[in-house]
Parts: structure tokens; C-alpha cells; sequence
């Protein structure tokens, strides 16, 4: 907590604000009304790039930037030291023993090039071209693993993290520290996706749980509950509801209303696909009217990169996969799920190709248990296609198994 004499990102807003009405002010600095009402109420943290546009739109000469990294340090310390709960710390302190046993000999020399930052020099550490160099490469990184797999982008990501983990050791101040944090926790993040991918789950958990630990240093929040859904997400794919459900509630928790609302609408879709699997079709439906409702507010000018695919699309998708799983009990429910299955379909980005795979391999168990045999048979074929041509092994099993179903 801040001590009483001292001013807060907020405050200082809010006093240099004055008189000046939001709209104005969102137009000087180019982002939304609402963020800059919700950094006035508390309820978000200021990225550094809202607060490097208010600090200049107001005039300030460095005072709320400086003002948003003391926030975000204090908010990195108040994660760090946030008790989860037991099940929650079970599931960490295995992730450490499986990163331990089977990720340091599985990838070695990749650990050890991490950790020394062997042939980088980045002398331009501090400067801003740098960083928008890098968050451009990571979206390259991204388009390609979605149109072509993660197997096209896997060495040139690895590669890309250890760049920034090599530039996050030479970082001299505290602002250069959170900025190349918040990077390395995407970069890192995004590592933990593609591994997952390519069928290796375990080392999977590795990255993102080291990710999380880059994101609490940068005290970004929102990316942090990205990374606890990842997870969770893992453990319902391996059969671990229960323990999924656990690490996705301490997600939410731990997020509130401070997350960003993409972050949070794309928990709760993941969360009501955990529920399903325990056949808890009120709370699947509960969590899936969350998703949505934040939805309405996901693009605020500000989502975060790693959660840019959020749209209506993707939620369909998570919406028919709920629904598969409950119709086994519940069948009328099928379908709300081939319907919003159907809109997933037809919205869907033709440059997302490898996520297309999960769409078509959902919509092929809603026919087959709707008990169209042939459809679903057609839609498991063209999910198998994708899956082996984008080389997703998570993808492939899951078309395979709805195939042979």
C-alpha cells in the first residue's frame, strides 16, 4: 500500500487533468476515455505507453511516467508475495520439479545460452527504436506460426527470447528493467504456446511459469492471469479438470477488475470449458455470459499484443467447446453449440490457418454427437489436413481422436 504522503499515479492524473474533460484529454494523447477513467478510479495500471502519452498530452515532464513505474514495481511486490492456494502451490512446486527433471535435459544447451546470454550485445540497450524492433519481430513471429505453425517460427522465437533475456540482464535502471520484462514475458509466454504445439507439454509449463515470473517483475497483471489460463488450459487438455478449474479461479481472483477485460473475458471462456468438463452447466453458462459481456469492452485501444486474438470468433469457438462436453448430459445443448460453432467458422481470420484445425475438430464431435456421421467425419478430414500441414501435434491428436469417434 502507498503511504500516505505519497502521490499516486491516480492522483497525479486526476490533479493535472483539472478541468480538462476526458475527451479531450483522449484525444491529445491518442487512447481511450474509459482507460483514462479507469486509471483515475484505480481499477488498471498504466501501461508505459499510456503513461509516456498522458505525461506528454498533460505536460508533465516525466511525472507520471515515473509515478507508473513506482506503481508497477509496488504492484510486481504485492504479486509476488500473493499466497496462492494450496492446490495452486502443489501445481507450482511440481511445474518445478517436471522443469528440473525433464525440461533442463530436454533442451540443455537452450538453457544454458538463456541464462548467460552468449552472443548478444546489445549496446543500444536504452533505446526505444530497440523495443519496437523486437515487439515488431514478436508479431512476425506470431503471423507466421498462424498461418504456417509453430514449427516454422519455433527456432526463430526460442532465438528471439534468448535476445531479450541476454538484454533484460544488461538493463540498468528500473523503467528499462519493467519494459524488458513486460517483452520477455510475452516473448516467453509465446515460446510456452508454440512448445505446447509441437506436443511438449511439460516444458510447455516451464516457459510460462518463467514467463509469469518476468510478468510479476513488470508488475503486468494482466499478462500474468494470460499465463495462469495457458496453464489451466493445459491441465483440462491432459484430463486435470479439477486442478484446472483451481488455477483458473485463483487466476480470476488474483486478477479482479484490474486485469484487462480481453484477459478476463478469454479466462472466464476457458474457465466455462473447464466447468463443462466436471458437467457444471450452470457455471458454464455463467462464465460464458462474463466472457461476452466483457467482450464489449475488450477493445479499448489498449490490448495487450499476447491477447490480441481475442474477438467473437474465438469465443464461439470456446462456447461450442463448452458445449460439446455438457450436451453429453445435457443434448438440446448441442444446438447452441453447432450454432455458435457455425459463427466461429464463418468469421474465422483466414490467416489464423493452425487455429482453424480446433474449430473444425469442435464442430466435427457437435455433428457426431448430434449423430451426422458423415459431416462430422468431413469436418474431422479437413481439421487432420491443417493439423499435419501446420505440424500441430496438440492439434492432430485432437482431429484424429474426433475421426476416429
Amino acid at each position: 500500500m502507498a503511504q500516505a504522503d505519497e502521490v499516486t499515479f491516480a492522483e497525479e492524473l486526476r490533479r493535472l487533468r483539472g478541468e480538462l474533460s476526458l475527451r479531450e484529454l483522449a484525444r491529445r494523447a491518442a487512447c481511450s476515455k474509459s482507460i483514462i477513467s479507469d486509471l483515475e478510479h484505480q481499477r488498471r495500471s498504466p501501461t508505459p505507453r499510456v503513461a509516456l502519452a498522458l505525461d506528454r498530452a498533460l505536460g508533465a515532464d516525466g511525472t507520471l511516467v515515473s509515478l507508473a513505474v513506482v506503481q508497477r514495481q509496488r504492484l510486481s511486490g504485492e504479486m509476488a508475495q500473493a499466497a496462492p492456494d494450496g492446490a495452486a502451490d502443489d501445481l507450482l512446486r511440481e511445474w518445478g520439479d517436471v522443469w528440473r527433471r525433464d525440461f533442463l535435459k530436454g533442451a540443455g544447451a537452450a538453457g544454458a545460452a538463456l541464462a548467460t546470454g552468449l552472443g548478444t550485445d546489445n549496446t543500444a540497450a536504452n533505446s526505444r527504436d530497440l523495443m519496437d524492433a523486437h515487439t515488431a519481430l514478436r508479431a512476425a513471429h506470431g503471423r507466421l506460426d498462424n498461418l504456417r505453425g509453430a514449427s516454422a517460427a519455433y527456432a526463430q522465437a526460442v532465438d528471439h527470447h534468448r535476445q531479450i533475456l541476454a538484454w533484460h540482464a544488461t538493463a540498468t535502471t528500473a523503467a528499462e528493467q519493467q519494459q524488458i520484462a513486460a517483452l520477455a514475458a510475452d516473448t516467453g509466454g509465446f515460446v510456452g504456446f508454440l512448445t505446447y504445439d509441437l506436443g511438449m507439454a511439460e516444458n510447455a509449463a516451464a516457459h510460462y511459469r518463467d514467463a509469469a515470473t518476468h510478468a510479476r517483475q513488470a508488475g503486468d497483471l494482466s499478462c500474468c492471469i494470460n499465463l495462469i489460463g495457458q496453464m489451466s488450459r493445459i491441465l483440462t487438455d491432459q484430463g486435470h479438470y479439477r486442478r484446472a478449474l483451481t488455477l483458473a479461479d485463483g487466476g480470476l481472483r488474483l486478477g479482479g477488475t484490474k486485469a484487462h477485460p480481453a484477459v478476463r473475458s478469454w479466462l472466464h471462456a476457458v474457465r466455462a470449458h473447464h466447468h463443462a468438463c466436471l458437467s457444471d452447466a450452470r457455471s458454464a453458462q455463467s462464465d460464458l455470459r462474463a466472457a461476452w459481456n466483457l467482450l464489449e469492452r475488450a477493445d479499448d485501444g489498449e490490448k495487450p499484443p499476447y491477447i490480441g486474438y481475442l474477438d467473437a470468433a474465438e469465443l464461439n469457438k470456446w462456447t461450442g467447446h463448452a458445449m460439446v462436453r455438457l450436451g453429453h448430459t445435457t443434448p438440446a445443448l448441442l444446438s447452441t453449440g453447432q450454432k455458435a460453432l457455425d459463427e466461429a467458422r464463418a468469421a474465422w481470420p483466414a490467416t489464423s490457418v493452425r487455429g482453424s484445425a480446433e474449430v473444425l475438430t469442435a464442430t466435427a464431435r457437435i455433428y457426431a454427437a448430434l449423430g451426422d456421421r458423415d459431416t462430422a467425419a468431413d469436418f474431422a478430414t479437413r481439421a487432420v489436413t491443417i493439423a499435419t500441414q501446420t505440424g500441430s501435434a496438440r492439434n492432430l491428436r485432437a482431429a484424429l481422436s474426433a475421426a476416429t469417434k
